[in-house]
């Protein structure tokens, strides 16, 4: 078990809006100035689209959720002192998954225009959009992107469904990638409050969820490293 060596801030990957403050929010209170991307901010074709999730969050349709889930992911971020970088894709819901290889294309150019310390990337568990996110990121930015800290944290809610995380680290582990689970310095009041204020801006989400429905976020975040067999992650 090795301790995470990355301090100052750097740049997270995430995959929706809420994704990086429900799984790394204490992280990035403790890296004030870090940016976080993401990468499925877009808004559809159809703005009048109004999917199941979309009226569970309490929206009429696409435009509006889009619309209002920015203004909650900039007070978020707000709140852990990170900034946003949002990417113009659109999310699986909306039934336009872009192609792999303009998700890496795009990630590769935003490393060169923001030429982290860091980079924080998710493990991509179960969803579909945080596996391609994470397919990605990979093959845009290799095990290491020129001496960048490469870190993988745990998708939140995800990781908490049974067998999701192990099955993952296995998937990972037969394609050679052997994982090293790493350890942030413990969180401090001023941290989790931070988070907690963070995660509270979500508001639309957290009413799709319902009570109880989001309690993974206070569980202790988790973070990986991964190395070909036989090296050291």
């Amino acid at each position: 078990m090795r301790s995470l060596p990355p301090s100052g801030p750097g740049l997270v990957i995430s995959p929706h809006l809420d994704d990086a403050v429900f799984g790394c929010g204490v992280w990035l209170a403790a890296r004030p100035g870090s940016r976080v991307a993401t990468v499925f901010a877009g808004v559809p074709h159809d703005p009048a689209l109004l999917t199941d999730w979309d009226r569970r969050c309490g929206f009429a349709g696409a435009g509006e959720a889009v619309t209002t889930r920015l203004d909650e992911d900039r007070r978020a971020l707000a709140r852990v002192g990170a900034e946003p970088t949002w990417l113009d894709f659109a999310d699986a819901q909306y039934g336009r998954t872009p192609a792999l290889e303009d998700v890496a294309d795009a990630l590769r150019s935003l490393l060169e225009c923001e030429r982290p310390r860091w980079l924080l990337l998710p493990l991509g568990l179960f969803h579909c959009d945080h596996r391609l996110v994470h397919d990605a990121a990979v093959q845009a930015f290799g095990s290491r992107a020129d001496g960048v800290d490469l870190v993988f944290w745990e998708d939140a809610l995800y990781r908490g469904m049974p067998g999701v995380l192990q099955a993952r680290l296995a998937e990972l582990l037969a394609a050679g990638r052997v994982g090293t689970p790493l350890f942030d310095a413990p969180p401090t009041p001023a941290t989790w409050g931070a988070k907690r204020k963070a995660v509270s801006a979500y508001t639309s989400q957290l009413r799709a969820f319902g009570p109880g429905g989001a309690e993974d976020v206070e569980r202790p975040e988790r973070f990986w490293r991964f190395g070909a067999a036989g090296t050291a992650a």
